[in-house]
């Protein structure tokens, strides 16, 4: 993962968009490259399918621009009550 607070963005926006509950379980760096396990929970196969694209295609844009954030505007921090 390059950007895995980009993870935290994208999976809340996906989340209130889907009516889903799929959560960043926690970031693992190995040899210097982060890790994420996302737990998908009891998500339907073409959302988990749509998510982990997406997903991908962010970490790529993010990893080509040198960035690791997501636009806010678009893509909020839950708050802390969520």
């Amino acid at each position: 993962m390059y950007a895995p607070i980009a993870v935290v963005q994208f999976t809340y926006k996906f989340n209130k968009a889907n009516n889903t509950n799929i959560e960043r379980e926690n970031v693992e760096y190995l040899d210097g490259s982060p890790f994420v396990t996302i737990d998908f929970k009891e998500t339907n196969q073409d959302l988990v399918f749509e998510y982990s694209y997406e997903l991908g295609r962010i970490q790529n844009y993010l990893a080509k621009r040198g960035e690791e954030l997501l636009p806010l505007s678009d893509y909020p921090f839950p708050s802390e009550q969520e």
